[in-house]
């Protein structure tokens, strides 16, 4: 057996990680069609909405956008990190603090388990772009982060025979 754990390299946290953040971004983009599109047509009750929730709700759907390209960096950045066995700089870990708050909040807005919907969209426009600012910054800091750690053509034509 302990052949098994050598072959799946089950200590390697950075590698455990990855894992877990594609599966949650499987939910994310659910999130993000039903954000983008809304509900559907006999569920969308836009004029039931408060002024302030009306404001905020098609800011929103640029919050889900911008929660795409962030979960894409930092996927990216860890399966560097993890393929080349590089240790995590402040930039990533920084991009990837944002991007996780902005994120939860999104997905708990979003999927509206704890009652947090209302809130954020009875706090009107200023929620959703106080959200979005702080996925830019997750997204610019973890774009730096991939440039940094970035391979070569030649190294991943190596690691993947297929390319040749």
């Amino acid at each position: 057996m302990p052949d098994v754990s050598e072959i799946l390299r089950t200590d390697n946290r950075q590698l455990w990680l990855l894992i877990g953040v594609c599966l949650a971004m499987v939910f994310t983009i659910e999130a993000v069609e039903e954000a983008v599109e809304g509900a559907w047509p006999h569920q969308r009750r836009v004029t039931r909405m408060a002024m302030p929730e009306r404001r905020a709700h098609p800011l929103w759907g640029i919050v889900a956008l911008l929660v795409l390209p962030g979960a894409l960096l930092i996927v990216l950045n860890l399966a560097v990190v993890a393929w080349q066995e590089l240790p995590r700089n402040d930039t990533l870990m920084l991009g990837g603090i944002l991007l996780g708050v902005g994120w939860a909040v999104f997905l708990l807005s979003s999927i509206d388990r704890l009652r947090l919907r209302r809130a954020l969209q009875a706090a009107g426009p200023a929620a959703p772009m106080v959200l979005a600012l702080i996925l830019i910054a997750a997204d610019l800091l973890l774009l730096i982060a991939f440039l940094d750690i970035r391979p070569s053509v030649e190294s991943v034509r190596e690691a993947l025979p297929s390319l040749r």
